[in-house]
């Protein structure tokens, strides 16, 4: 795993707190995107990431939300920034062609589909189900070599099992990001490599994905009553 410090003047998220917002635009200063690519922006909200990539040369960038009041708002606040196209859409079914894009970038969205989950490390068919649909749709728009790149409080132990799936066809690596940040939690930036293979230490970590949880231990046996025991004695009445 590689460790990195996160840029001593992040961006800032359209909430005003600094984060992993900072992170990915560091990161595409050291390259894991391209200028010239086409990157769609999931689950965007209200985050300023879509115009600091903008400011920072990224022309081409599509950023969905599934709320068409905060798409309305965004397209508004940024009429002046015709690389920035904004469009209301599902994350679990994604409206754009097969292999449309070189980037695909997401910001604390996968977060929300663990929101209801009460045991981090068994999550619920229903939650691994929807975190599936949801990746499999980002492989599916993604062009061979791309690169699909989520930023997260969500620790390796928890989060790479999931992405470290065979079906998706790609390769995993991540950073831990925010050293040096006063007052700030380290964070997660995950990187998927389109058409790359996953490390077999990965393989086997995603297959355990799939597996049922262990069952719970058998209470302790009871201890058999003595019947020779002066209770008042023990109690010391």
């Amino acid at each position: 795993m590689e460790r990195r410090r996160a840029p001593a003047a992040p961006p800032r998220d359209g909430g005003g707190a600094r984060g992993p917002a900072g992170g990915c635009a560091g990161a595409s200063r050291q390259g894991a995107v391209w200028h010239r690519a086409a990157v769609p922006h999931t689950g965007c909200g209200n985050s300023a990431l879509s115009h600091d990539l903008h400011e920072l040369g990224y022309t081409d960038v599509t950023s969905i939300d599934f709320s068409p009041a905060c798409i309305a708002a965004m397209r508004a606040r940024h009429a002046r920034c015709p690389g920035l196209r904004w469009a209301v859409m599902d994350i679990r079914a994604l409206a754009f062609p097969d292999a449309s894009f070189d980037v695909v970038l997401e910001k604390g969205t996968l977060d929300v589909l663990m929101v209801e989950e009460t045991d981090p490390w068994h999550i619920s068919p229903q939650a691994a189900a929807a975190m599936r649909r949801v990746l499999a749709e980002v492989s599916r728009v993604l062009r061979p070599g791309g690169c699909f790149i989520s930023i997260t409080f969500a620790q390796p132990h928890f989060r790479k099992p999931h992405y470290a799936q065979e079906a998706f066809g790609w390769s995993l690596r991540h950073a831990a990001c925010g050293d040096g940040d006063a007052g700030a939690f380290h964070y997660f930036v995950y990187v998927m490599r389109k058409g790359q293979p996953l490390d077999p230490r990965d393989v086997a970590l995603g297959r355990r994905l799939h597996q049922p949880p262990p069952a719970p231990a058998p209470p302790p046996p009871l201890a058999p009553p003595d019947d020779d025991e002066d209770y008042l004695l023990a109690i010391q009445l």
